[in-house]
């Protein structure tokens, strides 16, 4: 039995059927067998399009599940970036839908947990591209919006308190989930803006479009570090 079969036959039975026997709730037997052999059958075509050396070797490197992103849709949260890493790993592993789906009743937690139980019930197995809508149609509401733009907003660079590179990447993280289409140079023009007076123009001067976030963080910590020695000095 080669690697690709091992793994078929460990894939998890789906928990919850398409449809239940009439007024039981008892989940109907035949229905978990249709679904779980299509399942099976997709998980096969995708790997067998591969080389099976090559689709072997991938197996091999999938990350560990504890090394997936994951999603609770509570606090600060960016669903965008969730997607983002899950597209990333499916694409980097020629994943087939499957082996990513089958993994949601981990990869989300708390609130989005719920919710995926919910809709997972009310709709059977889907397709990735089915669930990143669903999930950018429940989670970029303008209730998550106005919450991630009341903390940034006020969210001002102080020299003396703040360290550079946390305060950087928190702020760089808040404007990405915000606008997912900006360009690199305009979320770090944004940001600097949130340093202000003096230290906004002195960021300015050093900056250009073809900076890189590393190349950002240096001139930033430059800056600071000079204002400081500066202030010490008065």
């Amino acid at each position: 039995m080669n690697d690709i079969e091992q793994l078929l036959n460990t894939l998890p039975r789906m928990s919850t059927p398409l449809n239940q026997n009439e007024g039981t709730g008892i989940p109907n037997p035949q229905v978990l067998d249709i679904e779980n052999s299509q399942l099976k059958n997709e998980f096969s075509t995708s790997f067998h399009n591969l080389e099976p050396s090559i689709g072997q070797a991938l197996l091999k490197e999938v990350p560990k599940l504890k090394e997936w992103p994951h999603f609770s849709g509570e606090g600060e949260y960016d669903h965008m970036e969730f997607i983002r890493g899950i597209d990333m790993i499916k694409e980097d592993f020629e994943l087939p839908d499957i082996l990513v789906t089958t993994r949601f009743n981990t990869l989300f937690t708390k609130s989005a947990h719920r919710w995926y139980i919910k809709l997972r019930q009310a709709h059977g197995h889907k397709s990735w591209t089915w669930w990143k809508t669903q999930i950018i149609n429940k989670w970029a509401n303008d209730a998550w919006r106005f919450k991630v733009e009341t903390v940034f907003e006020p969210s001002k660079l102080n020299v003396y308190k703040d360290k550079d590179l946390p305060w950087f990447c928190q702020q760089k993280y808040r404007l990405t989930a915000l606008y997912p289409d900006m360009s690199e140079f305009m979320i770090h023009r944004h940001v600097l803006r949130q340093c202000g007076g003096d230290l906004e123009h002195a960021f300015k001067r050093r900056t250009t479009e073809q900076c890189s976030a590393e190349d950002i963080i240096n001139i930033l910590e430059e800056v600071t570090t000079r204002t400081r020695i500066e202030s010490s000095r008065v």
